[in-house]
């Protein structure tokens, strides 16, 4: 379950959809990948008392029980109770900038983006440098393709996810499986 994803933005670009300054961005997107694979540096946003701070981490949480092997998905439905994530469900909720991830249905390399391509943000939790993805059960756009997928933020709900007074109804809300609109599959080339 996404494995992968693509980051092609300008800093210009991130900055206007997360309403963060660009200079705070080119640093740390000098060197970011396009094509982000897991134990990666990957840019993400966190609340900074009370305003969106631009940092790096590492993507996938190790794992307590083996320090090679990478967590890089948590299941939306579980994640506030397991031991593993509960306190950063509670304490590190992130964004994960983003925009398109990839899936191997039959085997094919496939890009899910929007079709203009915009930017977008994947729900995260951060624990230390690290951070770990939220999935979810599949929307009718992606049961054909795979039995989970990431939980993709609406920009309205940017603010509750990172904010600290969300209660944890509002929180499961916003993580459940949405319709998306105007998002392809195409095979990666």
């Amino acid at each position: 379950m996404c494995a992968r994803y693509r980051l092609t933005n300008s800093p210009s670009q991130i900055a206007r959809h997360l309403g963060l300054l660009d200079a705070n961005l080119v640093p740390i997107f000098l060197n970011s990948p396009v094509n982000i694979a897991i134990s990666q540096m990957v840019p993400v946003v966190r609340n900074h008392d009370g305003s969106r701070m631009l940092t790096t981490a590492e993507w996938g949480f190790r794992a307590p029980w083996d320090k090679v092997r990478r967590i890089f998905n948590a299941k939306a439905e579980t994640a506030a109770e397991k031991p593993v994530f509960r306190t950063a469900f509670h304490h590190g909720r992130c964004l994960m900038p983003a925009n398109g991830f990839y899936e191997w249905p039959n085997k094919q390399a496939t890009l899910i983006s929007f079709a203009d391509d915009r930017l977008f943000c994947f729900a995260g939790l951060m624990s230390g440098n690290e951070v770990t993805m939220l999935t979810c059960a599949p929307n009718d756009f992606m049961r054909p393709i795979h039995h989970r997928m990431p939980v993709i933020l609406h920009p309205d709900h940017y603010t509750r996810w990172l904010g600290s007074s969300a209660s944890m109804e509002e929180l499961t809300s916003i993580i459940r499986p949405r319709p998306w609109i105007d998002m392809v599959a195409a095979p990666a080339g």
